[in-house]
């Protein structure tokens, strides 16, 4: 590909030392070559920060900025301030890209002008090298193609793009102005929809370019910290307060019921995982109200089979539903597998 954009890759890092070298080498072994990559050593106490300097010394293009312990969104944000690059994506420390992952997102950016383009991307459960055997189910489920900045919005809204920023490439001009919110741990959720707003267009590639892994020991996937369910239920009400003020107009009250709908089946998760980690208590009790007051608000009469049937027995039956939705979970995953979703 010839082309002569830099491309700044920012890498927030803290306490991954086991994985980073892997995600290191994906970045450096690109086949587009024309990369300033800022890694953000969040404060790690693990030496992660010294395998960052080693990094830098033997690359040039590795730049690196050493930082107190602030979270995930200020070492975003510090690469935000510090990047020169005319696009940027973003790398988690833990994950890799694919050889390919900036020329081809970069050519489909050129090439169709769009502000920002989106690859599908593998889920690893694994401590290991991130490796696809093939029969890894990409994410996500929406169809390639180019989407409008209406499209987009709706579909994000309705699941359909994943809101993280790691499987995206972003025009650097998208970013005026923009920043994660600091101290929170789904920083994603408001921030993307914020970008989406801006586009004119964004193109969608049919292939997975990221490898995304899965590890018990990750804060995101702690969802048993009453703190973490707190931060992820603020973040979705403030993406339904976001969806809710542009009803009707941008989106129709059926977006909004969809939204809704995602935040119940989230909280729903949550609960189950709470309880089945710690005892039914008073923080548990909470959050079932919370669930009940949230499909009120949405109207139980617009959600979906499943979540109806999950809504009834968290009113009547809750520890029904925790023993039915493992075996739920279980069956549609098999289903997924079966048809390729």
């Amino acid at each position: 590909m010839e082309s002569n954009w830099l491309v700044s890759v920012i890498i927030p890092v803290y306490n991954v030392r086991p994985f980073l070298e892997e995600a290191l080498d994906s970045v450096l072994n690109q086949s587009y070559a024309n990369l300033e990559i800022l890694v953000i050593d969040d404060g790690s106490t693990d030496g992660s920060g010294e395998t960052c300097d080693a990094y830098a010394k033997r690359d040039g293009r590795v730049r690196v900025i050493h930082q107190e312990n602030r979270g995930l969104s200020a070492a975003r944000n510090a690469g935000l301030d510090a990047m020169t690059g005319d696009v940027v994506a973003f790398l988690d420390s833990d994950d890799a890209f694919d050889p390919d992952f900036v020329e081809e997102m970069l050519s489909a950016m050129i090439r169709e002008s769009a502000d920002v383009v989106v690859c599908r991307f593998t889920m690893h459960q694994t401590a290991g090298r991130l490796s696809c055997k093939g029969n890894e189910r990409p994410h996500p489920s929406i169809a390639p193609g180019r989407y409008d900045r209406t499209e987009a919005i709706r579909s994000q809204v309705k699941g359909a793009i994943n809101i993280s920023v790691w499987n995206k490439l972003f025009r650097r001009a998208l970013w005026n102005g923009i920043r994660f919110p600091e101290g929170h741990v789904f920083e994603d959720i408001e921030v993307t929809l914020q970008i989406l707003e801006q586009c004119d267009s964004v193109f969608m590639i049919d292939r997975p370019l990221y490898k995304y892994r899965q590890r018990s020991g990750s804060i995101m996937n702690n969802y048993t910290m009453p703190a973490v369910i707190d931060d992820w239920i603020t973040a979705r009400t403030h993406f339904i307060s976001f969806v809710e003020a542009r009803t009707p107009g941008l989106f129709s009250g059926d977006d909004l019921a969809a939204a809704g709908t995602i935040m119940i089946n989230g909280m729903t998760t949550h609960y189950i995982r709470y309880c089945r980690e710690a005892k039914r208590d008073a923080y548990a009790e909470g959050l079932r109200q919370r669930i009940i007051a949230q499909a009120r608000a949405v109207g139980v009469e617009r959600l979906g089979f499943s979540t109806r049937i999950g809504h009834c027995m968290l009113c009547a039956c809750p520890r029904l539903l925790q023993l039915v939705y493992p075996v739920y979970r279980a069956v549609r995953m098999c289903i997924y597998r079966i048809i390729g979703r």
